[in-house]
């Protein structure tokens, strides 16, 4: 299995233009699966990125989630809407609640 690991991608930084370009950059890989290691962005953007993400690459998309991902928000709010997310999606899986 080939994946591709992403870390620090703080995508609440990027200009549309580039959060496309980058996500191209996903789709084109060889990757089986996306490793994300955690800082993906804010709590009111993170679940709008994790779904852009899931359509773009259409391939599991494994995560954890780092402190930047809380930001703006609360972590009891974050968590669930993050559950709530993973739960009716194909592709996105939050390993901490992972089986």
């Amino acid at each position: 299995m080939r994946l591709a690991w992403l870390t620090d991608i703080h995508l609440n930084f990027l200009e549309p233009a580039r959060l496309t370009a980058f996500l191209k950059e996903i789709v084109r890989s060889a990757a089986d699966a996306v490793v994300i290691s955690g800082d993906i962005g804010d709590a009111p953007s993170l679940a709008r990125y994790l779904t852009r993400m899931e359509r773009a690459a259409g391939r599991p998309i494994y995560f954890v989630l780092g402190n930047h991902d809380f930001y703006h928000g609360s972590i009891r709010d974050v968590r669930a809407a993050v559950g709530e997310l993973c739960a009716v999606s194909p592709h996105l899986r939050w390993l901490p609640v992972a089986d």
